[in-house]
């Protein structure tokens, strides 16, 4: 599309009108794929020096480990990140009120195929294309719950965490995860 040689700057090229839902598309992909990444991405163990590591006094491994090896500690799969914001808590019975009252937006931080599976009636999936629109479109007094897997009972409160990194209001996290949801008799959606 070229411009006759006369137009005035200011009507040229004028930006297309499937340019903005492209942009704000891309930006709610990336988010979800941060999330993603972030949920789903093993931490690496971080190495400790063999001189750190306590042993009885007497133990074989003190005399015969050299000061350079180094082992490692296992870090849990979507552990919580201690430096991160503190998130609430809030168990079953709460929560449930909550999503009987309207006053709650559930995020399914796990994967795609376990929302799939089953979730809370409602909730919205971390890969969700309108989870930016929907976040802040909450009426006044309601809160954003984030719920995992039972199996890992703080995945939850590490998807909040990551929440409120990227800058969204504070979170709350469902105490230990779907299954103790769907366990307890809650409603489910497939």
């Amino acid at each position: 599309m070229t411009n006759p040689p006369n137009t005035p700057p200011e009507t040229r090229r004028k930006v297309p009108p499937w340019l903005l839902p492209a942009v704000i598309f891309g930006a709610v992909a990336l988010v979800a794929t941060l999330v993603t990444v972030a949920l789903t991405m093993r931490d690496v163990p971080r190495p400790v020096p063999a001189a750190a590591v306590e042993r009885p006094t007497g133990h074989p491994a003190t005399e015969t480990t050299p000061a350079t090896m180094s082992t490692s500690l296992p870090v849990a799969h979507g552990s919580l990140d201690p430096n991160g914001p503190k998130v609430e808590l809030i168990n079953l019975a709460s929560a449930r009120s909550r999503l009987d009252a309207g006053t709650a937006l559930f995020v399914d931080v796990r994967s795609g195929s376990d929302y799939a599976a089953g979730h809370i009636p409602g909730a919205i999936t971390i890969t969700a294309k309108d989870i930016d629109t929907q976040l802040n479109a909450l009426a006044p007094g309601s809160v954003i719950i984030a719920y995992g897997d039972s199996a890992r009972p703080d995945s939850g409160q590490r998807g909040a965490q990551i929440f409120m990194d990227l800058g969204y209001p504070k979170m709350i996290a469902l105490e230990g995860g779907f299954q103790d949801w769907e366990k307890a008799g809650n409603p489910v959606e497939k």
